[in-house]
């Protein structure tokens, strides 16, 4: 999940639902530890910093800049500073996971906005929204059936 819904309280009543979520935080969200902060912490390139409370963990992974995430999926990683031969910094196995299945999301995302209209008024973008991901949606199950159709976009002329 992205960091805009994303909360401490939030994944623990996932966790009780048997749910186990992973995802990027905000560091300054309601129950985040107050010495997560990117002011407090000082960190160097591709140094990490655990903290955990029950199921949950809390990560801060410095690459470029800090990534904060939180997840109760995997087991938390050691901390330290973590770089290779040429001293690039080696990405924690949850960011790894994250980025490989935030890929479905951002695809989709993609392609649904590169249909997209530009209007001003917000209920017409929302509705031409819910069109594209709705053709969208239609073309992925028509594509999964084994069907093997294409545009012919001059019948649209």
């Amino acid at each position: 999940m992205d960091n805009f819904f994303s909360s401490p309280r939030l994944f623990d009543d996932l966790d009780r639902r048997k749910i186990n979520p992973c995802g990027t935080v905000q560091p300054s969200r309601r129950d985040m530890p107050h010495d997560f902060g990117p002011k407090q912490l000082k960190l160097k390139r591709g140094a990490i910093r655990v903290m955990t409370r029950g199921g949950l963990t809390a990560l801060v992974w410095k690459d470029r800049w800090e990534v904060y995430m939180l997840t109760n999926m995997d087991l938390p990683p050691t901390e330290g500073n973590f770089c290779d031969n040429s001293n690039r910094p080696m990405k924690p196995h949850i960011v790894k996971r994250y980025n490989w299945h935030m890929g479905y999301i951002d695809n989709s995302d993609h392609m649904a906005n590169s249909l997209s209209r530009h209007t001003f008024k917000w209920t017409t973008k929302l509705f031409f929204h819910f069109l594209d991901l709705t053709i969208l949606n239609s073309w992925i199950l028509l594509s999964s059936c084994g069907a093997k159709y294409t545009w012919d976009f001059r019948l649209l002329m």
